[in-house]
């Protein structure tokens, strides 16, 4: 029997069954054999030996259309993220108004122009949006949602909605979630704002929404620290993960871009407490530290220090932390820097590296394993967004979603590697070893060896529960 497609002589690399040689065939979009190298025959053939085959990797936390609009993001950032052998990404997205007038239009603008599979995550801004969640996930697919607690007294007039998104917000929001018959999953941007607003001082930090500064361009990196401690995130996180906790929900509680080694280490501790809360962190975290940052790391929150950084993986290798996520934005170089870091933009561009850097820091760098490193790059999201078996593993029947990946080698980081409209890297000049050579989406081979051969709208947006 021939088949599609047939990666052979390669060794797969899966969190369930650990790693084995073997070939690995897709008809049409789906994984429809597993057998021992050199037995499987296909139209299209990729020799994978010295190689490791992995479930494609799921980027769980990216902001697709903040900067240049969804149409544009969709083109760009999915064929940029092939090169890093990521299969499927998760859009965290946020409007003022009812969803069910809203998402029509932005499925019509994302559907043909991805070239692989996505799913939203909805930001909820009001009483209104909470009602809205049956009819979001009955008509829309859409079980995964998200609460902003840095919006907390800013929504009126941020996005002039009827609400200041306090506790009663955030209390009905995880009843209602709690209450549906199905799957549901709430991100949590874990932050004490009322903190954090009397450490800024009424500085303002410049976002996609405003254009407002107080900037002194005098000032670094460090301002950003000083005035997003890492203790008001740790403080937030555990007050979110005790409200999802007394209303059953802890288990489908996602602290979203954990930065803090303090963050990490209460997690460990709600864990050992009988919590089943998830941790996020994003590969910025684990790959850059406060002294390397200028205006392209400017994120909320920010890079932190090297002791952050290493509890951080810890807490990746002993399980507290499960997820990774880039919190990528697609932001142009012209628009991003300004006079200062306040009025620089926040976010940047990094989906296409977060499994070379987990390969490349992690795995060569000997601090998880490569089963580990698949759990935590495609396997464990999977799972927190409902996705799982569909998504983030190498078995029959699932989606023939896969990152032929050499661990050996090097390559330097620049845009034009990455295939990157935004014109600029935050890891720009530094070397990375361990990349994909192939990936394939849903059984087509979507990159290979340093070009895009994949096609634009074969993705696709992913209803849940799958």
């Amino acid at each position: 029997m021939t088949h599609d497609l047939v990666i052979s002589n390669g060794t797969v690399v899966t969190p369930e069954h650990g790693t084995f040689e073997a070939d690995v065939a897709a008809d049409g979009e789906t994984i429809s054999a597993i057998a021992a190298p050199g037995t499987l025959s296909g139209e299209t053939e990729i020799d994978a030996t010295g190689k490791h085959v992995l479930p494609g990797a799921i980027d769980p936390h990216t902001h697709h259309g903040i900067y240049r609009g969804l149409e544009a993001d969709a083109e760009s950032e999915s064929k940029s993220d092939l090169v890093g052998g990521v299969t499927t990404i998760g859009n965290y997205f946020r409007r003022a108004g009812a969803y069910e007038d809203i998402m029509p239009g932005y499925f019509e603008e994302a559907e043909p122009n991805y070239y692989h599979d996505y799913f939203f995550s909805l930001g909820l801004l009001s009483m209104e949006h909470i009602e809205e969640i049956p009819a979001i996930i009955e008509k829309f697919g859409i079980t995964t949602f998200k609460w902003y607690m840095n919006y907390k007294d800013a929504a009126r007039e941020k996005f002039g909605v009827d609400c200041d998104m306090h506790d009663d917000f955030g209390d009905a929001f995880v009843r209602k979630l709690a209450e549906q018959d199905v799957p549901t999953t709430l991100g949590y941007h874990s932050e004490n704002v009322e903190i954090t607003n009397a450490l800024a001082g009424g500085n303002v930090y410049v976002t996609s929404e405003s254009d407002d500064t107080d900037a002194d361009a005098d000032e670094g990196y460090e301002v950003m620290v000083e005035e997003f401690p890492g203790y008001a995130e740790t403080q937030s996180m555990v007050a979110g993960a005790a409200l999802a906790k007394v209303h059953g929900y802890d288990d489908r509680f996602y602290a979203v871009h954990i930065s803090a080694g303090g963050t990490a280490d209460e997690l460990a501790a709600l864990h050992d407490a009988g919590y089943r809360a998830w941790g996020e962190t994003c590969i910025h975290y684990l790959a850059l530290t406060t002294e390397e940052c200028d205006e392209r790391m400017k994120v909320n929150p920010p890079v932190r220090s090297k002791a952050d950084q290493e509890t951080l993986w810890e807490r990746l290798a002993d399980g507290t932390i499960s997820t990774i996520g880039t919190d990528h934005c697609a932001n142009l170089a012209e628009n991003k820097f300004g006079e200062g870091i306040r009025d620089s933009l926040l976010g940047f561009p990094s989906t296409p590296v977060m499994l070379p850097l987990i390969l490349s820091e992690g795995v060569n760098e000997g601090r998880i394993s490569l089963e580990r490193a698949v759990e935590v790059t495609s396997t464990n999201a999977a799972k927190a967004f409902n996705l799982y078996p569909k998504k983030g593993t190498v078995r029959v029947g699932s989606d023939a979603d896969l990152a032929v990946v050499d661990l050996d080698e090097t390559k330097t980081v620049t845009p034009e590697l990455l295939h990157s409209v935004s014109g600029y890297s935050p890891y720009e000049g530094r070397e990375v070893t361990g990349w994909p050579t192939q990936t394939v989406v849903k059984g087509e081979l979507a990159y290979d060896d340093g070009d895009i051969v994949g096609t634009k709208g074969h993705g696709t947006h992913i209803d849940r529960p799958v």
